[in-house]
C-alpha cells in the first residue's frame, strides 16, 4: 500500500533529519528574518547557527540542552560583553541626524530616537558613517527600551514658566475618548490642544532617557572574552535579554511535540524541566495554531508576482500540468483581480496603507525586527495571513498594490528608502 500526501512529507522529513550530514554537509546557510538579522546580538547569531543545525539533524534533546545553558548563561552574566552588544550603524552624519531628530514624520509625530546615535552624542565621540556602534540595555525591567523620548509641555504664565505636562495628557485622552464616541478620526495633536487651552505661549521640550552604555573599544579590541563581572559599571539587563532570546527561540520550537512545547521557555533557570530523550523527539506537523502551516494545495499554487511574471512576458510556467495547476483558470482570475483593485474601496483601503508603510517611525521598524511586533498603523487596517502576507480587513482576501508580503514592505531596505 503506498503512502498518503502527510505520510510522504513525513517520511522525507525524517529522511533528511537521519542523513542531514551527507546530504547537505556540516555547513548551512541560514536566512530569513526569524533566524537571521543584520543587528542580530553575537550571543544569539552563534546559538540559532548551531541550534538550527541541531535540529535539521534531529537532535531535538541536544537543542534543548543547549537552550537551557544558555538560559543560565544570560541569568548569571556569563555572556560576554562583546557577544550580548547590540549593534548599530552610523548611516549618516551625527549633523544630519540632529536635523533629521529635528523633523516631523508624514503622521506629524516626532522621529523615533536612536540609540546608538544618542550615545555617540552624548559621549561626545566622532563617529563616521559606516561606523559600527556597540552598545548594551543597562535597563532593569525587560520593557526598558535602550532610548526613549519624553516631551514635556511649557507655557508662560505672567513671564514664569510653568509646566503643563500632565494637564495636556489628560487632556488628550479626553479629546480622544470623544472622538472615539462620536465615531470621528481624532486629528488634533498635544500641541494643538494644548494651544487651544492655553494659547500660543506653549512649547515643549524632549527629554532623551537612556537605558543603555556604550562597549569600550578596549573590550571590543580584546581576543578574549570579558564578562560583566571583569568590567565595572557595564551590567547588561538580564530580564531584557532573556525575553529577547526567548523571542527569537520561540518559532524554533514548532519542531517539538505540543505535549512538552508550551512547557519548555523560561525565564529563570530554577524553573527548568527536564525532558527525556523520546519527549525531545522532533515532530512535523503540528503548527503552532490552526493555518500557519499551508496544504500542499497553498505551496504549489503560483503566487500573484509569479503569475505577473508569466503573464507580461508571455509564457507558461514549467511543471504547472506535473502539479495538477489550472494555469488557464489561474490566469483568469488573476486578470479579474486586477480589474477589481480599480473599485473606489480598494483604493481607499490601499492608500491608508501606503500611508502607514510610508510614515512607519524608526522604532516601528526596530519593533518589528527584533520582536515581531506589527505596526499599530498597519495592524489597524491589515490583518496578516498564514501564508505571511497582510490582506485588508474591509476586504478579506484582498492584499495590496505592493503584494503585501511582510518582510518585504516592512523591512529596514523600504524604510531607509522612505526617509533617505
Amino acid at each position: 500500500m503506498g503512502l498518503g500526501l502527510d505520510e510522504e512529507c513525513d517520511a522525507t522529513i525524517n529522511f533528511a533529519r537521519k542523513n542531514y550530514a551527507d546530504l547537505i554537509g556540516d555547513k548551512t546557510k541560514k536566512v530569513g528574518n526569524t533566524i537571521k538579522s543584520r543587528k542580530m546580538s553575537g550571543y544569539l547569531e552563534k546559538f540559532i547557527d548551531d541550534g538550527v543545525d541541531l535540529l535539521l539533524r534531529g537532535n531535538g534533546y541536544k537543542f534543548l540542552s543547549n537552550y537551557y545553558d544558555y538560559i543560565e548563561k544570560i541569568y548569571n552574566y556569563q555572556i560576554p560583553i562583546k557577544d550580548i552588544a547590540s549593534k548599530g550603524n552610523i548611516k549618516k552624519s551625527i549633523k544630519d541626524y540632529i536635523a533629521d531628530c529635528k523633523t516631523l514624520t508624514k503622521a506629524g509625530s516626532k522621529k523615533s530616537r536612536q540609540a546608538w546615535y544618542e550615545l555617540v552624542i552624548k559621549e561626545g565621540i566622532n563617529a563616521n558613517v559606516s561606523d559600527t556602534i556597540y552598545y548594551i540595555n543597562t535597563g532593569t525591567k525587560k520593557g526598558h527600551s535602550d532610548v526613549k523620548r519624553v516631551t514635556h509641555y511649557f507655557y508662560y504664565l505672567d513671564g514664569e514658566k510653568k509646566e503643563i505636562t500632565k494637564e495636556i495628557e489628560k487632556l488628550y485622552k479626553e479629546y480622544h475618548k470623544a472622538a472615539a464616541e462620536g465615531g470621528i478620526d481624532s486629528k488634533k495633536t498635544r500641541m494643538e490642544i494644548a494651544k487651544e487651552t492655553y494659547g500660543d505661549t506653549v512649547f515643549d521640550e524632549d527629554e532623551i532617557i537612556l537605558n543603555c552604555k556604550l562597549v569600550p573599544n578596549e573590550i571590543l579590541d580584546k581576543e578574549e572574552d570579558v564578562l560583566c563581572s571583569e568590567y565595572d559599571g557595564l551590567e547588561y539587563n538580564v530580564e531584557k535579554y532573556i525575553d529577547q532570546f526567548n523571542k527569537r527561540i520561540t518559532p524554533l520550537l514548532v519542531c517539538f511535540h505540543p505535549d512538552i512545547r508550551s512547557k519548555i521557555i523560561i525565564t529563570n533557570p530554577k524553573d527548568r524541566l527536564f525532558f527525556t530523550e523520546e519527549q525531545s523527539k522532533l515532530v512535523s506537523g503540528y503548527p503552532n495554531k490552526e493555518g500557519d502551516q499551508d496544504t500542499f494545495e497553498a505551496l504549489m499554487t503560483p503566487e500573484r508576482k509569479e503569475i505577473e511574471f508569466w503573464t507580461k512576458i508571455d509564457e507558461i510556467p514549467p511543471f504547472v500540468k506535473e502539479c495538477g495547476i489550472d494555469w488557464d483558470d489561474l490566469v483568469e482570475k488573476y486578470k479579474k483581480e486586477v480589474e477589481s483593485e480599480q473599485n473606489e474601496l480598494f483604493e481607499e483601503e490601499n492608500n491608508k496603507y501606503i500611508e502607514a508603510i510610508t510614515s512607519l517611525t524608526n522604532k516601528d521598524v526596530e519593533e518589528f525586527e527584533e520582536d515581531g511586533k506589527l505596526p499599530a498603523s498597519i495592524s489597524k487596517i491589515m490583518t496578516l495571513g498564514s501564508d505571511m502576507r497582510l490582506y485588508f480587513k474591509k476586504i478579506p482576501n484582498k492584499t495590496p498594490s505592493t503584494g503585501g508580503f511582510l518582510f518585504d514592505d516592512i523591512s529596514y531596505n523600504y524604510f531607509e528608502s522612505v526617509v533617505e
